[in-house]
Order: C-alpha cells, then sequence, then structure tokens
C-alpha cells in the first residue's frame, strides 16, 4: 500500500471544512434530485401529453398514457427507494461499517487507498478524507505505544536503581545486632515514605557507654537518602571520645561539618540543607543520660506512667541561618529502674489525619506512651503502627517515619 503521507493534513482540513458535513446533505440533494426526475418522467411528461392531445380522438392513447401515469404513481416510492439505494444510501452504508470498524480499533479497514475525488463527489471526498484520518491516527498510536514502551522501561530501571540504593542506604544503618547489645528492650520503626527517604539513626560506642542519635535530613526520596549517606559519614568521622559523652559537642560538630561540606558557609550558598536530629549519650558505668536536640526532643516515661518532654534547641544543624558557632545546650538525668525513651523524628507528629485532618501531634503521642509504655516493646511498635495507619485513613503519607523506643539494663 502507498500512501503519500504529505497531502495528509490537507485532506483532513479539507473534511474539516465541509465534506464531513456536506457528504450527508449531498447525499440528501441526491435523493431529491433523483425524486425530482423520476416525478417528471413517470407522471409530469405523460400528463403533459396528455393534455396536449386533449379533443383529439385518441382514445387508444388516452389510456396508454392514463395506464403510464398511474403505473407511475405506483413506482414512484418502490423506484425512489431503489434509485436512493444504487446512488447514496449503498455508499452510506458502507461509509458506516467502515467507521465502525474504525471505532473498534481498526484504523485502517481500507483494502486499499481510495482515489483522489474529483468533480465535487462528496462521498468519495468523504471517503478519502477517513482513509486519511485513521492513517494518522494509525501512525500516531504506533509512535505514542513506542514511547509508551520506552517509557515504562525506562521507568522499570528507574525503579531498580532506586530500591537498590535502598539497599545501599540500610546498609550504613547501625544492625539489628548492634541495638540488641545495647539495649535491655526496644523497637524501631523506620518507614521511608518512597523506598529511599530522609531518615536515619546512628550509634556509636564509646569507653564508658554509647552514642545514639535519630535523624530527620533535609527532604526526603532520592534527595533526603543522599542527605543520611553524607550525614552519617561526617557522624563518623567524629572524633567522639575526645567529647566526653556531650551530645551537644556532637551536634555543634556536625553542625560545622555540614556547613563545610554542603559549601554552606560560604556567601550566596547554593542549598539550604541540614538536619533535625536527638542524639542521646548513655554513659553505661555512671547510669547517667545525656540528651541534646536539634528541633528535636527526648520523651521520657517514668515507672509511675508520667511522660516527661525533653525538648533541644529550637534550631536545625548545618543550615545556612544556624550560626556556625551556635553552641547548643544539654540536660542530664539518671536513669532509674523501669524508665523508657523515646526519638522520633516529625513524620509520624506531623502526619495530617483523623476526623479534622490534622496532625497527629506530640499529645497523641504522649497519649500512647503513657497508656502502652507498659507493655513489652514490640507489643509498642504493633499498636503504635496500627493507630497512625487508622489515624492517617485515606490521606498520603507526608513524610518518612522515624521512632526508636528503649530501655536500659540496670544495676
Amino acid at each position: 500500500m502507498r500512501i503519500r503521507k504529505q497531502e495528509a493534513p490537507q485532506r483532513v482540513c479539507s473534511l474539516r471544512k465541509g465534506c464531513h458535513g456536506s457528504g450527508l446533505l449531498s447525499g440528501v440533494r441526491t435523493v431529491s434530485k433523483m425524486r425530482c426526475i423520476l416525478v417528471l418522467c413517470l407522471i409530469v411528461c405523460p400528463l403533459a401529453l396528455l393534455i396536449a392531445m386533449e379533443g383529439q380522438a385518441h382514445t387508444e392513447m388516452i389510456n396508454i398514457l392514463a395506464g403510464w401515469i398511474a403505473l407511475g404513481f405506483i413506482m414512484l416510492m418502490p423506484l425512489s427507494h431503489w434509485f436512493s439505494d444504487l446512488l447514496v444510501l449503498r455508499n452510506v452504508r458502507e461509509l458506516n461499517a467502515l467507521c465502525e470498524q474504525m471505532k473498534t480499533g481498526n484504523l485502517t479497514p481500507f483494502a486499499e487507498p481510495p482515489t483522489e475525488p474529483e468533480g465535487g463527489d462528496a462521498l468519495q471526498a468523504l471517503r478519502y478524507n477517513m482513509f486519511w484520518i485513521g492513517h494518522i491516527i494509525d501512525s500516531r498510536q504506533r509512535a505514542l505505544n513506542g514511547a509508551m514502551r520506552n517509557l515504562h522501561a525506562a521507568q522499570e530501571q528507574l525503579v531498580q536503581s532506586i530500591e537498590y540504593a535502598g539497599l545501599i542506604q540500610n546498609a550504613f544503618l547501625p544492625s539489628k545486632q548492634t541495638l540488641h547489645e545495647l539495649f535491655a528492650d526496644h523497637f524501631l520503626i523506620w518507614d521511608q515514605r518512597d523506598a529511599v527517604g530522609g531518615d536515619a539513626y546512628w550509634v556509636k560506642r564509646t569507653e564508658r557507654g554509647f552514642f545514639l542519635a535519630v535523624v530527620d535530613c533535609t527532604g526526603h526520596g532520592v534527595p533526603g537518602a543522599f542527605m543520611t549517606l553524607i550525614v552519617h559519614s561526617l557522624f563518623e568521622r567524629l572524633e567522639v571520645n575526645a567529647m566526653q559523652g556531650d551530645p551537644a559537642a556532637v551536634i555543634g560538630a556536625m553542625n560545622r561539618s555540614i556547613r563545610q561540606a554542603l559549601a554552606q558557609d560560604r556567601e550566596n550558598p547554593l542549598s539550604d540543607d541540614g538536619m533535625d536530629c536527638a542524639v542521646v549519650y548513655v554513659d553505661v558505668a555512671d547510669g547517667m543520660l545525656h540528651f541534646a536536640g536539634a528541633r528535636s526532643s527526648l520523651y521520657v516515661r517514668s515507672v509511675q506512667g508520667e511522660v516527661l518532654e525533653i525538648k533541644g534547641d529550637r534550631c536545625g544543624a548545618g543550615y545556612v541561618r544556624t550560626p556556625e558557632d551556635h553552641v547548643f545546650s544539654s540536660q542530664s538525668l539518671r536513669i532509674a529502674p523501669g524508665m523508657r525513651f523515646y526519638c522520633l523524628s516529625d513524620g509520624l507528629v506531623d502526619q495530617v489525619g483523623g476526623v479534622k485532618h490534622l496532625p497527629f501531634g506530640k499529645s497523641r503521642f504522649k497519649d500512647f506512651v503513657s497508656r502502652c509504655g507498659e507493655l513489652p516493646f514490640h507489643r509498642q511498635k504493633v499498636l503504635l503502627e496500627e493507630q497512625f495507619k487508622e489515624y492517617m485513613g485515606r490521606e498520603a503519607r507526608r513524610d518518612d517515619v522515624t521512632v526508636l523506643g528503649f530501655m536500659m539494663h540496670t544495676r
């Protein structure tokens, strides 16, 4: 089948300008003209001849003409329908059949390209333009299908890359075995909104105890994951033994390191990224816990079920607006038997949901800790996840969620 693609836009334009509407109108006019011709041949002409021969003694001719006229009246409608079908309706039915095939997905139902119309044949022009419309749509649909296949392949490759990046990000986090060795009991919810995210946690042993941090980096998804890798590498570079168990010193050092690593300590920086974090130092020998936070809190549940929120500083770490020499504050408390501690990112408390579409909030979390804090930690995890999911309902997840609850060994 040989197709002249250059003519397609012109043919489609000709259809838009009138062939589509004039095709049916032309068919109606053809039927009317045909009926006029039949009336003229079968009725008017014999009637005129009869009138002209009136008064003459031609009885046989008069009878013939009268019979002709009567036959004309009888045959007018059948012949009209026959000629209509022969000249117009058969072509219209053919075009309708082609339209039905195109509607079901066969955009090129023509056995061969129609010839170009000549002499103002509206039906042939309609058939011709239908062919070109179907050809153009079919060509564009094939191109679209090809583009969709390429897009699907690219999407699969991207998803595989992100999933593998998730494995790399997970490998940087402390192992479950490490957490089991440090705590008497604990639970961890690390639920990224996407395959990778901006939440992380960090553990570092020292001579007298260990540091623990729950970190919420700027962003989520791939950018957030990049930030967690940068932050983790900066944490690992710290000389923690020289910091004498001071979590405020850790955050201060991270504030300077992030600003320098991202060139945010210069004029007109290109980025403004950093982290919110809760950093805890547990002095195992003395049974003391020291806390410092950058826009993060530590929640402490006493044996009596009272929940205390120890708030950190109101500025994050590493951001342009946080001064490089900012001194973060630390707070200390003695670890009592049965005391339980919770660190979390803001993905939990900031999640919108419920009947009034309000954030989950700190009050709801503290109420949960007060009610369920005596339960084993694995049970607390299940209940908190269920409550969070129920509260979120059909709302979209807004951020990554990390919650670490733990209790210490006591002597």
